[in-house]
């Protein structure tokens, strides 16, 4: 998707050119860097992947939507931050609201984003990682409509929609972002994927918002920021290389913390613990080496870093309802 966006740091216009990718050309680099690692598009729902950091304190603002009419979700993945609204309904120029929103670290918000101006304080050398979810207001509305009656509707997007809300991105949505920024492995089916995880991300936020707002819920002990990041990185790394040794003492070791510590962190961040992530992972990789590449269920097993082929195999049925076997016999028709 192409996109044009302006924004203003420090009161100075700065273009910004979307392609899967922010344009250097279009961004100083004596300022510092933004760059989007993932950019995911299906049909009506844009997901990003940002990471923000400035060279020196700045403030940013956007002072417009261009001129589209969405719904935002945002995730706030590793800082606090303080945003600002101001709000001038359309047609009512008189009428400007100034609103703050206050986000921690694994918090979620929703708002409307069509007459707003945003702008939020970035400090000097600090990153900031958010994903967002975007959908134009009248495909939000379509899939309320599915589901809901007229004045059920009425009550959802005076919740959703008049102001900015938010709640605590659980395991589950965690899970979530995690499927959606490795939907290519699905490769040609990756749209019919994306579709269902971005419903299924933004009917998991929607029903947080309504039944367990932030100031309504007692939150679990977040990890720090560094933690967060260590952690991020090595599910990164299993997602990409599930075959590799993931020993909870090594890798405990290797992040600087203990392992129930590490245990714990992981399962806060992601719902489940490390082991289980890292055998569904490569489950996920044998499956994928029978089906798209022909390989043996023997060579599959090793490959995805089973040793054991009993286990292999009774792992496999478990999660797929099917032997390898059996699986591998039918991808030969």
């Amino acid at each position: 998707m192409n996109e044009n966006k302006r924004i203003f740091i420090e009161g100075k216009e700065v273009n910004i050119h979307f392609d899967n990718y922010i344009d250097k050309n279009e961004f100083p680099d004596s300022l510092g860097s933004i760059h989007i690692n993932f950019l995911k598009e299906q049909q009506n729902i844009i997901y990003r992947s940002w990471n923000i950091c400035f060279s020196k304190n700045i403030n940013a603002e956007e002072p417009d939507n261009s001129g589209r009419d969405e719904v935002q979700l945002m995730f706030t993945l590793n800082q606090d931050i303080k945003w600002h609204f101001h709000h001038r309904p359309k047609g009512k120029e008189s009428v400007n609201t100034y609103e703050e929103v206050e986000l921690s670290r694994g918090e979620v918000c929703v708002f409307r984003n069509n007459d707003y101006q945003t702008g939020m304080n970035y400090p000097a050398n600090t990153k900031f990682k958010f994903k967002s979810l975007q959908m134009p207001t009248s495909f939000f509305r379509q899939i309320l409509s599915k589901y809901f009656s007229a004045k059920d509707i009425h009550e959802l997007e005076s919740q959703f929609m008049t102001h900015v809300t938010k709640t605590t991105i659980t395991s589950d949505m965690y899970r979530i972002l995690s499927e959606i920024d490795n939907s290519e492995r699905f490769k040609e089916y990756e749209g019919v994927y994306l579709e269902g995880k971005m419903t299924e991300l933004t009917a998991l936020v929607l029903y947080g918002i309504a039944y367990n707002r932030t100031g309504q819920i007692k939150r679990k002990s977040l990890p720090n920021k560094n933690d967060i990041e260590r952690i991020e990185i090595l599910r990164e790394q299993i997602q990409r290389k599930p075959a590799e040794n993931y020993n909870a003492e090594s890798v405990a070791e290797n992040l600087g913390m203990s392992i129930s510590k590490l245990n714990r962190n992981f399962r806060t961040l992601y719902g489940t613990s490390l082991h289980a992530y890292v055998q569904e992972k490569r489950l996920e990789y044998s499956a994928h080496l029978i089906k798209e590449h022909n390989f043996s269920v023997s060579e599959a097993a090793q490959k995805s870093g089973y040793n054991n082929m009993s286990h292999f195999s009774v792992a496999f049925s478990k999660k797929f309802g099917i032997l390898p076997k059996d699986f591998s016999k039918q991808m030969e028709f």
